[in-house]
């Protein structure tokens, strides 16, 4: 299975779920409510997981003194060692898979729920890519045949198109004289051409400002928030469309020779070029300023340091023990490996996966410091009720 095939099948999945909150305009808001309400209907999850950690950490160190005594008593006999542990989380009611099934159930639904999510983004991403050009070109057309008064097919179109740009030949030639260049009379010539239809271009301009889904600094959600251009050049656009795989395409080569593909892939070029020349040149400048990228970063680090707080409890000095330090570096290089991760997920890819993954770890953190104010409440009315049962009672 290909990485597009993989962003078809997701994009169906997620798409109509997604679609549910369309009745917000813009395309980036939605994104963020639609992850608050991601995340707040899978906390419930969240907190079962977390709870039974938590309850296993503590546990564990309850036992650790008694750990401690089995494995200076029976340390030299590994077979009487592991049956008086046993013994020890058998009365303590101590499973020692229990928070590691929990933790398994919850990472499997979050990398599932992050892997198809991004790419159905990818593939919503292909999609509205390619219905924006293909609205921008139908803009063209109607301006095109009104303008010109023909009709508005694409053989009329090519043919009145062809017939001004060899009119811009003939007065570039004109203009600069036998003695210009081959690469100079083309680029005379385009430019000819274009400052003849160049308002039906702008008309093309005011449309995409009409359609485009930009949000707040980001010009355009289908795009990462970099120094990348808001709009494709058309090498961008057949990446991040696939569009040599869409049906028109497919359909459009269909029993053509190598020859006449690469003739239809000029000719596809050039219309593109054409329908969005004042696009390119106005949305040719960066995308965003790599707030988002910085904010994945940060925020990941931060929910990485919350969640951590959240599954460890104050002890004295004298309870350390050296298999805690594995642990503890392990969690210290995670704090840098994920943010990393999450850089590069939001610096090559589109901006709207961007706000889903600041978002998401915004909401981790909040969701994280309310379950351990939770959990510390609960554990502090527990001693609480424990101290009032040994409290001794006194009969008059």
């Amino acid at each position: 299975m290909n990485i597009f095939s993989l962003a078809g099948w997701t994009t169906d999945m997620w798409s109509p779920i997604i679609n549910l909150f369309s009745f917000i305009p813009n395309f980036g808001w939605m994104i963020i409510v639609f992850t608050i309400c991601l995340k707040l209907i899978l906390s419930p999850l969240d907190f079962w997981q977390r709870k039974v950690s938590r309850q296993t950490i503590i546990k564990q160190q309850r036992m650790q003194p008694e750990l401690q005594k089995i494995q200076k008593l029976y340390g030299n006999n590994q077979q009487l060692l592991n049956q008086k542990t046993m013994e020890l989380y058998k009365r303590e009611n101590f499973n020692v898979m229990g928070s590691c099934f929990s933790m398994l159930i919850n990472m499997a639904l979050t990398l599932f729920i992050f892997l198809t999510l991004f790419y159905g983004l990818m593939g919503l991403s292909q999609q509205n890519i390619l219905n924006q050009y293909e609205t921008l070109k139908n803009s063209y057309n109607s301006e095109f045949s009104k303008t010109y008064n023909i009709e508005n097919n694409q053989e009329a179109i090519y043919l009145k198109e062809n017939e001004l740009l060899q009119n811009a030949l003939t007065q570039a030639q004109t203009e600069l004289g036998a003695d210009a260049t081959e690469e100079e009379l083309n680029q005379k010539q385009q430019e000819i051409f274009y400052n003849e239809i160049k308002p039906i271009q702008e008309a093309v301009l005011l449309k995409y400002n009409e359609i485009k889904d930009s949000w707040l600094w980001v010009k355009s959600v289908w795009r990462p928030d970099t120094s990348a251009s808001s709009f494709p050049d058309y090498q961008s656009f057949v990446s991040l469309s696939n569009y040599y795989n869409s049906s028109n395409y497919l359909e459009l080569i269909n029993g053509k020779n190598d020859e006449e593909i690469k003739s239809i892939n000029t000719q596809l070029e050039n219309q593109y070029n054409t329908v969005t020349n004042l696009v390119q040149v106005e949305y040719s400048s960066w995308n965003g300023y790599f707030i988002l990228v910085i904010l994945a970063a940060v925020i990941s680090y931060f929910s990485m340091v919350v969640t951590q707080m959240q599954s460890t409890k104050k002890k004295n000095n004298d309870n350390k023990n050296l298999n805690e330090m594995p642990q503890k570096t392990g969690m210290k290089v995670m704090r840098f490996i994920l943010p990393l991760i999450m850089v590069i997920f939001t610096i090559g890819y589109n901006a709207a996966f961007a706000l889903y993954i600041v978002i998401n770890s915004l909401m981790s953190m909040i969701l994280s410091l309310v379950f351990l104010k939770i959990f510390e409440e609960k554990e502090k009315k527990q001693k609480i009720t424990i101290k009032d049962k040994n409290k001794p009672e006194y009969s008059r």
